[in-house]
């Protein structure tokens, strides 16, 4: 089973940032899981929801992700492949939470993308990563970016494409 994962976050540091929205689907893009999170220690978080659109008002009746992880790491645990577009930035969430993957399951379309896209980056030595959105124009998906259902789905049309591209199997 391949699970694919994405969080909308209060921010972008993991332990000091919380969970405000987490979505798996599996291959087949069926929705294994798919829940708004009330954080505990922030209140706001103005400049990620001008990105996210998740308001304050928005997750007030949600649970803290405290109170999804059980699941959420029941999910991942399962799963034969986590995949996660910028996989870094979920992971690094996840072990915030004592949520720890095996480091073999993890597979990030990210870094497969950035050699595809082929745009190189001679300062840091390698292909430059590139957005889920520029990803998914390029495979000509539409979605809206920044709710982490929507990202997932694209996460996983994208892989498929770039799996289908190698002559691997998904």
């Amino acid at each position: 089973m391949i699970a694919v994962i994405d969080f909308e976050t209060t921010g972008l540091k993991a332990g000091i940032d919380e969970i405000l929205q987490v979505s798996i689907i599996d291959e087949n893009y069926n929705t294994l899981y798919n829940t708004y999170c009330k954080p505990l220690r922030h209140s706001t978080w103005e400049a990620a929801q001008k990105i996210n659109g998740i308001t304050p008002h928005r997750v007030t009746s949600k649970p803290p992700f405290e109170l999804c992880r059980e699941k959420v790491k029941e999910i991942l645990t399962a799963a034969d492949e986590v995949i996660a577009y910028n996989a870094d930035f979920e992971n690094g969430f996840l072990k915030a939470y004592g949520i720890y993957i095996d480091p073999g399951k993890w597979v990030d379309p990210m870094l497969m993308f950035a050699r595809i896209y082929g745009e190189y980056d001679s300062f840091h030595d390698s292909y430059k990563r590139q957005s889920l959105t520029k990803c998914a124009k390029y495979y000509g998906y539409e979605f809206k970016a920044h709710d982490s259902l929507e990202d997932v789905k694209a996460t996983l049309y994208c892989y498929k494409k770039m799996i289908e591209g190698s002559g691997k199997q998904c």
